[in-house]
């Protein structure tokens, strides 16, 4: 806690990957090297569910969804994608106008996802972006756009109307 006392004491140790903790499901959660998601309630409860993500995978979430990405494989909710093989930037999760975008970039062959809650691809992707991305309405508009680096020195900003 703020005071630095145990808020939630855990009888055990663990061999955590590098994700951070994320409330997801009125729990803690991250994951262990071995790829389980670990979770742990408020009174100290872990459950351990084995999701099969390989070494290096990454994880985020938001209290009601769970991204992954291992791989090639990115895993929302449910909805498991199969990627082309690449190196992605960690997954993203963007909550805009009551709806959630998840993104990745393949840094290799320099392509921005985008897709949505459904783990279904936006139309018009993938586009051309070198970097992570930062999504919002940076307009006075109802469109959302989203800024990403392109070759070196240039930013773009692109816009997905109907958002």
């Amino acid at each position: 806690n703020r005071r630095g006392e145990i808020r939630v004491p855990v009888k055990e140790e663990f061999e955590f990957s590098e994700n951070p903790w994320y409330e997801y499901e009125n729990q803690f959660v991250s994951t262990n090297q071995d790829g389980a998601l670990v979770s742990i309630s408020e009174s100290g409860k872990i459950t351990r569910e084995a999701l099969g993500l390989a070494k290096g995978h990454r994880i985020t979430a938001t209290p009601k969804t769970l991204v992954s990405l291992s791989e090639n494989s990115l895993r929302i909710k449910d909805k498991e994608v199969t990627l082309d093989f690449g190196l992605y930037t960690e997954p993203q999760i963007f909550y805009l106008n009551n709806k959630l975008y998840i993104s990745v970039t393949d840094l290799q062959a320099q392509r921005v996802y985008i897709f949505d809650s459904n783990a279904q691809l936006l139309p018009d992707f993938p586009v051309f972006g070198t970097s992570g991305i930062d999504l919002g309405n940076a307009d006075s508009d109802g469109d959302l756009e989203f800024v990403v680096q392109g070759d070196q020195n240039t930013i773009l900003i692109y816009q997905f109307p109907g958002s």
